[in-house]
């Protein structure tokens, strides 16, 4: 919606930056251009709280890049900037332009910096002079569209559910069935099924016999891998570098999911 701004679009586009859509997304990888994304997006930066000791990683429920790198096989970089939370102070809009805003996808607060203006801060009253920096982690391979060798637990539970469908037992189930069974909670499992039967949408799946729901899921079950991963490195990074950029002991890293926007809208 930013880019609907006047000046926005054309300062972002002379920067290098585009819309996050995984349609344009998708473009430029294939125009052979790397991304640098921002998985937390508007949801992290409501939750970037300079004065706070714990920082917020919106990532619970974002895998979306994470699958964009599965289907195109492009390796995924872990990356976190340490001390840009103190180079501007956050001061948040009144709820119900935050309500409004939100809408629009776009966020509900403001940054100020040196004399109330967007130039960041470079000295803190406690820190002294900021130290910022960027911290690249170690790159995880993802091969296009590879799928997860299952557990015969996870095989187990993949059977399971085709069955709670697979009411007249022809080996065959309807999608829009699976959908239906999912939003009354007749299904229960760990894998995330809503996200799966979004991307069967996309891909026009209808009807389908076990072996190509087993090859869906084991390629959600990939995903997830690589995205348990990046967390896991992000958390890597963090406590190894922290210390180099001014972290005290007691600071802390969380990861979150977009959710917690919501409460903390009702604090403020």
């Amino acid at each position: 919606m930013a880019f609907f701004i006047p000046g926005v679009r054309e300062f972002s586009l002379m920067v290098g930056a585009c819309d996050a859509s995984k349609e344009t997304l998708a473009g430029r990888i294939e125009d052979g251009e790397s991304i640098h994304l921002i998985p937390g997006g508007i949801k992290e930066m409501m939750l970037t709280d300079e004065s706070a000791t714990d920082t917020k990683l919106v990532l619970k429920n974002r895998s979306g890049f994470v699958r964009l790198a599965w289907e195109h096989g492009l390796d995924v970089v872990p990356v976190f900037c340490f001390g840009e939370k103190w180079t501007s102070k956050r001061v948040l809009l009144p709820a119900f332009i935050r309500r409004i805003m939100a809408r629009f996808r776009m966020a509900g607060t403001m940054l100020t910096g040196r004399w109330g203006t967007l130039l960041p801060l470079i000295y803190h009253k406690e820190r002294g002079e900021l130290t910022i920096g960027w911290v690249f982690g170690e790159p995880i391979p993802v091969k296009r569209q590879q799928l997860k060798e299952i557990s015969s637990e996870e095989e187990g539970d993949i059977r399971r559910i085709f069955d709670s469908v697979d009411t007249k037992r022809d080996e065959s189930i309807d999608v829009e069935e699976l959908r239906e069974a999912v939003q009354e909670g007749k299904v229960r499992t760990m894998l995330p099924l809503k996200r799966l039967l979004r991307e069967m949408s996309r891909e026009a799946e209808t009807m389908m016999d076990f072996e190509q729901f087993k090859r869906w899921c084991r390629g959600e079950l990939a995903i997830m891998q690589i995205h348990a991963r990046y967390i896991s490195e992000m958390r890597r990074i963090f406590e190894t570098y922290k210390k180099n950029f001014g972290y005290g002991l007691k600071e802390t890293l969380t990861v979150v999911d977009a959710l917690a926007t919501n409460e903390s809208k009702k604090k403020a």
